[in-house]
């Protein structure tokens, strides 16, 4: 009988430990084991070289105890694959997440071989409604409101900085000349140089200060006056020469500059290129009727992913799948508070509460992937691999990385199955909210 034919014959149960999860008891005969050591032995033996015999036709109990590692790795890889094949051509089996293989003994000639897998199973819960749901969501901006908004955007980030005479306040430009006290070695560095003397320079009256205490000094004075302050520089400011030294500045102030936005449309109009003010407006008033029907839709689907999930009376969640889950919140929640290492010392005093909140956020997440999941099943909802490599370029785009090497990163973290889930989720909601009444 055929090696094939045999390993079909595995012996599988399923029990059931805990809500979500079943545990895998697969057993072989001794025979079955036996013709699985004697297919892999065959199999070595092509290519085995042992001295007094040709490729191929060395006995097989020569073979068995010259490359008994090998055959043995091999041996237990098939009968576990096998098995874990046949666990998973079981429709009735929805299986989610897999725990690890556990033998007790290894595969041997003239003995039962047996072990056990845990695998994690979808949770059981009855369909939502989910078609023509009635949705209520709140009026925004309105029309008028959103294109004023859009205008005044514009006309500030097209601002030009014009001079004033007004006294100078934090944002203004202001062209100064200054001197000061300190002694310049002849060797000093063009930096230095322009750090303690200047003919004529910019201030952008704004932090980072350029010189310490000079942002305070300036503001609330005007074109052609003079000013005197003394500077105190940090012990690790960037010139070296300067650290922990005060400086005593006198600094003209020959102009001040104020950014001022585009006053009239005509004028905005030709700063953004278009033919006329009419051209403008429409070009703008079409962008923002877009903006307000996508801003819209964005809260309808919240609003029908919202009352999908929770008509859905809590249910028990897979423990291992919630674990993943969890971690995966936790490891976003680090990196959002921890920027340098106070920040570690607090996080870790912390860690107890940052854990509740991973795992809170992961079962709302959990269940509404369950919930969102069946909604795709019974709607024929798949994700192709083309969306997939979509979403790698767009994220490679976005972060500035090579497409290989976030195909790399998603290797090694198991991102790709997140950014399948993630795709099939919003495929879900779009198409529950196509069918909802708003």
């Amino acid at each position: 009988m055929a090696i094939d034919s045999l390993l079909a014959n595995v012996q599988i149960e399923l029990k059931e430990t805990e809500p979500c999860t079943r545990k895998m008891e697969a057993k072989y005969t001794a025979d079955i084991v036996d013709a699985a050591f004697k297919d892999a032995a065959k199999e070595a033996g092509k290519y085995a070289q042992i001295p007094g015999f040709r490729k191929g036709k060395a006995p097989v109990d020569m073979i068995m105890k010259k490359y008994a590692d090998y055959i043995l790795d091999d041996v237990t890889k098939v009968l576990q694959q096998n098995a874990f094949r046949k666990l998973t051509e079981n429709n009735e089996l929805d299986i989610v997440s897999f725990g690890a293989m556990n033998a007790e003994e290894k595969p041997a000639m003239g003995k039962e071989y047996a072990f056990s897998l845990d695998v994690e199973v979808a949770p059981v819960f009855d369909m939502p409604e989910y078609k023509g749901l009635k949705v209520e969501v709140e009026e925004g901006e309105t029309f008028e409101q959103h294109y004023a908004a859009q205008l005044d955007y514009l006309k500030n980030l097209y601002a030009e900085f014009l001079s004033v005479e007004d006294p100078a306040v934090k944002g203004d430009m202001m062209k100064v000349s200054y001197d000061s006290d300190f002694a310049l070695a002849e060797d000093a560095s063009a930096s230095l140089k322009r750090a303690v003397k200047n003919d004529e320079g910019w201030f952008y009256l704004s932090e980072p200060e350029q010189i310490p205490g000079m942002l305070a000094a300036l503001i609330g004075k005007k074109k052609g006056e003079e000013v005197k302050f003394e500077a105190e520089f940090p012990a690790d400011w960037r010139e070296a020469e300067l650290q922990g030294k005060k400086v005593n500045y006198t600094v003209k102030i020959n102009e001040v500059q104020r950014r001022v936005p585009v006053e009239t449309e005509e004028k905005l109009a030709e700063k953004l290129g278009m033919e006329n003010v009419e051209k403008m407006q429409e070009f703008l008033k079409e962008k923002a009727e877009n903006e307000l029907k996508q801003a819209k839709q964005m809260k309808i689907k919240e609003k029908v992913a919202d009352i999908v999930v929770n008509a859905v009376a809590d249910f028990d969640l897979p423990k291992g799948f919630l674990s993943m889950s969890t971690q995966r919140e936790f490891s976003r929640i680090a990196e959002q508070l921890v920027k340098n290492e106070e920040d570690v010392e607090k996080f870790k005093s912390e860690k107890d509460k940052h854990l509740e909140d991973a795992k809170a956020e992961a079962t709302k997440k959990v269940k509404k992937f369950f919930v969102l999941r069946k909604i795709a099943d019974a709607e024929k909802i798949t994700v192709t691999d083309e969306e997939v490599d979509m979403q790698i370029r767009q994220m490679s785009a976005y972060l500035g990385y090579k497409e290989k090497d976030i195909r790399k990163m998603l290797d090694n973290n198991g991102g790709y199955s997140e950014i399948q889930s993630n795709i099939l989720m919003d495929k879900v909601v779009d198409f529950v909210a196509s069918q909802a009444q708003a």
